[in-house]
């Protein structure tokens, strides 16, 4: 059982070790776990920063989960302490700690015979909260997941995609508004496009609530994308737990350079979205590129209908005007989308630059090949 110091002693505000701008979260000490004869962690010391997500990542069986499992008591610990230094979580019974935790699965574990806003509603009903409030918070919460709350509250999980049930899932980790969510492999279960614009999604939500967030991924991609903090495990233990910039230039040892792979140096490209490098288009309703592209130039024109969605992407080549037809979001990129995302868009269409939309579809800017070439030798 985790052991919690009380407030007292407890210092806060304690600056975390490697991130700026942050205190440590909670702290993790020679924790060890065995099932029988097997340990499945060894002597594990970590510690979780405040309001920034926190990766576990390593090969099956490395004791990523069973990590995860012992911050709120789902696992028992053979010897070690977790300590909390969040006020709000200090000295909570077991239950209670349980409650103040979103947690977030792959197999999304909604209630079957309860509808979507009674899923959401759980956690704060078993906490006392007024219904109005209850049912103000479900609105809320299926908002920020963008679904609609009058097409989704009273739907079922077996009418929901893989896609929606995870953001339904992910709405009743929120539910009570905890300090800090756990989430073991969130995307694992849904197909990759999908799973692309969970994390686009993700990055978003968490940008603007800053939760503190345990997450769990047996994905490299995702977590170089998702992590401020990563910590790479083997069998039972920490072998590296560093900003992913920092791991990617300057893998720990044999085996942390061997499981990051020969295209590590393309990995960072996943650590910046579109919207950090992102610049205005040049755009307009007529299709008349000649004009708005000068001989030489490299811009890229962008055609928009009469809603501002691009239809049409124009740019000089050898003197000719290459033209690539945007019909759907396969053609387009997000705010929230990876840079790695942005060059495959590029090399696909043969243009100079991604272009970049809004949750409906807008253009509200562009992201050129020449900026992510600087970003990625840098």
């Amino acid at each position: 059982m985790a052991e919690k110091t009380q407030g007292k002693t407890m210092q806060v505000n304690q600056a975390h070790p490697i991130l700026t701008d942050t205190h440590t979260f909670l702290k993790v000490e020679h924790l060890v776990v065995q099932y029988g004869t097997i340990v499945a962690l060894d002597d594990v010391s970590l510690e979780i920063p405040a309001n920034r997500v926190t990766v576990l990542i390593g090969p099956s069986g490395c004791g990523k989960s069973t990590t995860l499992r012992c911050l709120n008591g789902l696992v028992g610990i053979e010897r070690g302490t977790i300590t909390y230094l969040d006020a709000s979580v200090q000295g909570l019974s077991q239950t209670d700690l349980r409650r103040s935790m979103g947690y977030a699965i792959q197999s999304v574990g909604l209630m079957p015979h309860l509808t979507v806003e009674e899923n959401v509603d759980l956690v704060p009903r078993l906490l006392g909260w007024d219904r109005s409030k209850r049912k103000e918070r479900v609105d809320k919460l299926l908002a920020l997941v963008r679904l609609d709350p009058e097409i989704y509250r009273k739907k079922y999980p077996n009418e929901l995609s893989g896609g929606e049930a995870q953001r339904i899932g992910f709405a009743r980790a929120l539910g009570s508004d905890p300090p800090v969510l756990l989430m073991d492999e969130p995307f694992g279960a849904v197909d990759p496009l999908n799973r692309i614009l969970l994390q686009d999604e993700f990055i978003r939500i968490q940008r603007q609530l800053k939760k503190s967030v345990v997450f769990v991924t047996h994905d490299l991609e995702e977590a170089v994308r998702l992590a401020d903090y990563l910590v790479i495990m083997k069998d039972g233990k920490i072998v590296q737990a560093d900003t992913p910039e920092q791991i990617l230039s300057s893998p720990k040892g044999e085996f942390v350079e061997r499981f990051l792979g020969p295209e590590r140096s393309l990995q960072r490209l996943t650590l910046v979205t579109a919207d950090r490098c992102m610049e205005k288009a040049l755009s307009g309703l007529d299709s008349d590129a000649s004009a708005h592209l000068p001989d030489c130039s490299n811009l890229t024109y962008w055609q928009v209908d009469e809603d501002g969605a691009p239809v049409c992407g124009y740019t000089r080549s050898e003197g000719s005007i290459i033209q690539k037809p945007i019909t759907s979001a396969i053609h387009t990129v997000q705010i929230y989308s990876s840079l790695k995302d942005c060059m495959a868009k590029i090399l696909n269409s043969g243009l100079s630059a991604a272009a970049v939309v809004d949750e409906r579809g807008r253009l509200c800017g562009e992201v050129r090949f020449e900026a992510i070439q600087q970003i990625s030798i840098l």
